[in-house]
This record gives structure tokens, C-alpha cells and sequence, in this order.
């Protein structure tokens, strides 16, 4: 694996701030401020910013500077079902890497889910989201694959977080039983079945998106 750049773990920190939302939408980043925080000159900074226009995590506007991206509740439903047929047909299609090591990080994941039994901190939440991320990238057998199902995790991210943390104490169920599930898919040595939890699982999330939605929408 190649080691990061700078620049990589910049972007890395931004993209993950915004989908915890420590960034919000219509925040503008400053590069100065950026700058001093990483202790480097604004070009890292600028290519960080270009990456996340890039991943339509932000944009550029002229007069104003690069600012964090509104999230589409409709445009991330989609992205999450979209998702779920895609890992689904990984499954389905056998498009399965038989070269992917996932004991370590197959560990992580566990220790990360087994946080969520006394905490709803929304870092815990994407810890646990990224680690499963982890995973299914290396057991994807194809290129276009894993930077497909990147782009969709990282875009659809932002809307998932803020409906999780709607109900944060229904979320770390769900996050840690589904840990628990793709633990023991893969500790079995059956990937096949890590992939049909998954899916279910991104389909599970899409509801909860779903209903906070609904709610919102009823609300007086």
C-alpha cells in the first residue's frame, strides 16, 4: 500500500469533518487558518480543497472561496440503494477478491463496534462506518468497483450521519449489531455472506434516512 501524502491526510481529516458535520453546510474553509491548523503553505491546502470539490463534498464560488456542499437527502437516498444492488451483485456475480487479507482489519471493526455499547459519540458512529469501508474495498475484485463504491460511501455519508444521530441510541443498535454480523461473516471465511449483510445493512441505513425525512417533514 502506499504510504500517504500530506496532502492525502489533509483531505482525509476535511472530508471526514464533513461528514461528521463539524463542518456544516455553506461553511467556507479559509486557507490561512487551514494552513496554520496542518502547519503547511496553502498548495497542500488547495489540492485538500480540490479533492473534496472533486468528491462534490464542496464547491468553489467565486468571491466567497471553496465552501462545504448541501447535501441532498434525495440524491444520497439514491446513492445508498444504489449501493445495495451494487454489493449485492458482488455477491451475486462472484466478483470477489481471493487475495484479501481482512483478519486485522475485521478486528478493528470489533473493537470499534464494541464502543458503541456505552457510547452514542458521532465519532464512534463513523469509526464504525469507515471500518466496514475498510474491509469491503480490498474484497472488491475490480478497480472500477472500489472507486465506485468510494464515491458513492463518501457522497452519501453527510445525509447518513445526520440521520443517524437523529436517533443516535437506535443507530449504535443497529452499527453494532450489523459489526457483530460481518464479524462473524468473515471470521467463517465466507465472504459471500459479508456482502449480503452488507447490502441488507446500507438498505437498513437508507430506511432510517427515509424516516427521519418523513419526520422532519411532519413536524409542525
Amino acid at each position: 500500500m502506499a504510504q500517504k501524502t500530506r496532502v492525502d491526510l489533509i483531505y482525509e481529516t476535511l472530508r471526514d469533518r464533513i461528514c461528521l458535520g463539524v463542518y456544516q453546510p455553506g461553511d467556507t474553509f479559509h486557507e490561512s487558518e487551514l494552513g496554520r491548523e496542518f502547519e503547511v503553505s496553502r498548495t497542500p491546502i488547495r489540492q485538500a480543497l480540490q479533492r473534496l470539490e472533486y468528491e462534490k463534498l464542496a464547491s468553489v464560488r467565486t468571491g466567497v472561496g471553496t465552501i462545504v456542499e448541501p447535501f441532498s437527502v434525495e440524491l444520497a437516498d439514491g446513492y445508498l440503494e444504489l449501493r445495495a444492488r451494487m454489493i449485492s451483485a458482488v455477491s451475486e456475480l462472484g466478483m470477489i477478491s481471493s487475495d484479501a487479507d481482512t483478519d486485522d482489519l475485521t478486528m478493528v471493526l470489533q473493537g470499534r463496534a464494541s464502543r458503541l455499547s456505552q457510547s452514542t459519540d458521532p465519532d464512534h458512529f463513523w469509526q464504525v462506518l469507515k471500518a466496514v469501508q475498510d474491509i469491503c474495498l480490498p474484497l472488491l475484485a475490480d478497480d472500477v468497483l472500489r472507486h465506485m463504491e468510494s464515491l458513492l460511501f463518501f457522497r452519501s455519508a453527510p445525509a447518513l450521519m445526520t440521520a443517524l444521530l437523529a436517533d443516535p441510541g437506535a443507530a449504535a443498535g443497529r452499527l453494532q449489531g450489523t459489526a457483530n454480523d460481518l464479524s462473524a461473516a468473515l471470521n467463517a471465511g465466507d465472504p459471500e455472506a459479508f456482502f449480503d449483510v452488507h447490502s441488507r445493512s446500507i438498505r437498513a441505513y437508507r430506511d432510517m434516512l427515509n424516516d427521519g425525512t418523513r419526520q422532519a417533514t411532519a413536524a409542525p
